[in-house]
Order: structure tokens, then sequence, then C-alpha cells
């Protein structure tokens, strides 16, 4: 038998802070992404500077690691973008760690030659994802230098194909309209 949330919310209600903050600990301990979440949560702007940090970091790892080559794995970074956005809810470390993500899937394209279709698309998703952040917050434009990291990704697709230069083109453009 499967336990609903009203089962458990209703549990909960005759929890007093003691068992909740227990409870929440055991959370906590349980997995990475609770950690994160609950840091995200509680922590604040200090606490999302190093959430942030943390997913620039191990976006750059997974396409240019210090040693060997990068796995380029779409889904770890989706999900370090995921669960920054759920944790923090900051549309500022949102959009940078979108960013990064195209900045670096560009590079990695141009640097190792072709990839399989599945990446183009992600990339195209990702810019899209992008636009809409930065619709409903225009302000992120200037802050985060987009316009101007865009260029320099447009210039590091060249070699890449699958109309991935034209797509950081309309980006750009549709981003001017923004502004």
């Amino acid at each position: 038998m499967t336990v609903s949330w009203r089962d458990i919310k209703t549990q909960l209600t005759g929890f007093d802070a003691d068992a909740l903050i227990s409870l929440i600990h055991d959370l906590y301990a349980l997995n990475k992404e609770n950690k994160v979440f609950l840091q995200g949560k509680v922590g604040g702007k200090e606490a999302y500077a190093g959430l942030l940090e943390d997913g620039v970091k191990k976006i750059k790892q997974e396409f240019f690691p210090e040693r060997g080559f990068g796995k380029a794995r779409i889904a770890p970074v989706k999900k370090i973008i995921s669960g920054y956005k759920k944790a923090t809810g900051d549309p500022i470390g949102t959009a940078d760690l979108t960013l990064v993500f195209i900045e670096q899937i560009v590079k990695y394209c141009s640097t190792y030659g072709g990839m399989e279709e599945s990446k183009y698309s992600s990339i195209s998703v990702a810019m899209s994802d992008l636009l809409t952040i930065l619709k409903s917050c225009p302000a992120i434009i200037d802050v985060l230098e987009i316009e101007d990291r865009l260029i320099t990704a447009q210039v590091d697709v060249k070699n890449c194909g699958y109309g991935v230069e034209d797509e950081i083109s309309e980006l750009i453009d549709d981003i001017e309209d923004i502004g």
C-alpha cells in the first residue's frame, strides 16, 4: 500500500519540533539532492553562491575534466541546473548555469568534432530555457553579460554544424528584442 501525501501530512501535524528536526536531518543525510535542496532553501544568498560555484565547476568538469577526456553527459548537467533552480528559485544563477552549459557543450563540439544528435537537441532546449528565464527577468542580460558570452560561444561553434551557429544568432537577436 502506498502512503499518500495527505496521510503523511496528517502524521506530520502530530510531530513536535524536535521530531520534525530529526526527520529533516534524516532527509538531509539521505542523499545529495536533499542536502542541496535544503541548503538552498535555508542557506540564503551565501548558500546560493556556494551551490552556483559548485554547479559551474561540475558542468565544466563534465566536458573538460582536469585529466582525461570529458564525458559530455547531458543528464547530469540537466540535474545540476534543475537541482539549483528547485533549491534556490534564483533566476540569475539558473541562467548562469544554463549559459555555462551552452558555452561548454559548444566548446566541446568545437574541440572534439561532431556529437550525437541528442546533444545538439539539448543545446536548442538550453537556449530556449535561457530565453524563457531572460524574458521573465531581463536585467539578467546585463548582469551576466549574456550577449557577449553568446557571441564568444558563436565563434567557438563555427565548425559544429547542425545549425547551432544560426540558433545562437537567433537567440542573440531574441535577447536584443527583450532589452
